[in-house]
Order: C-alpha cells, then structure tokens, then sequence
C-alpha cells in the first residue's frame, strides 16, 4: 500500500469582510438612497413654482436635498441595503 502524502502548505483562509468592504458598501447603499430620495423630492416638486423656474436649477436643488436627506439619516433605506449587502449596519429595533 502507499501513504498518502501530506499537503505542504497550509489550506488559505476563506476571507473575512474588511472595513474597506464595509465602507464601500456603506457608500454605495446611502448612494442609492440619495437617488430615491432625489425621485421622490423631484416628483413632490412637479406641482410647485418652483419645478417650473428653471429646470436646470430645480434638478440640481433636488438632487442636493436628496442627497442631504439620506446623508441625515434619510428613510432608512441605507441601513437596510447595507444590512441585506452583508454591511455593518445595526439591527433595527436591536438592543
């Protein structure tokens, strides 16, 4: 019979979430949320004087008040995408 030989190096290991990776899907998710809330500020506007001003300056008004609302918290969206992308975000409602 022969012996089976033995493995030299030592198997690698599997690899571990980084807080680089975390970092990145921490952006990305409150990215998203950023559009969303940039949707949702631009279809409330549809019906103000505002929207209709100028086009230019309206897009650009609920792009940045999107952006800042999800930067302050937002919906929630962020923590949830992060929470569902393997991210760091808390459980809510967790103790």
């Amino acid at each position: 019979m022969t012996t089976p030989i033995a493995p030299t190096a030592a198997p690698a290991a599997a690899p571990t979430a980084t807080a680089p990776a975390d970092t990145t899907i921490r952006e990305a998710a409150e990215g998203f949320e950023g559009i969303f809330m940039s949707i949702l500020v631009e279809e409330m506007m549809k019906s103000t004087e505002v929207a209709e001003a100028n086009p230019l300056y309206s897009g650009l008004m609920t792009e940045k008040l999107g952006d800042q609302l999800a930067g302050s918290g937002g919906i929630g969206l962020a923590d949830l995408l992060e929470r569902q992308l393997g991210g760091g975000a808390p459980r809510v409602g967790a103790s």
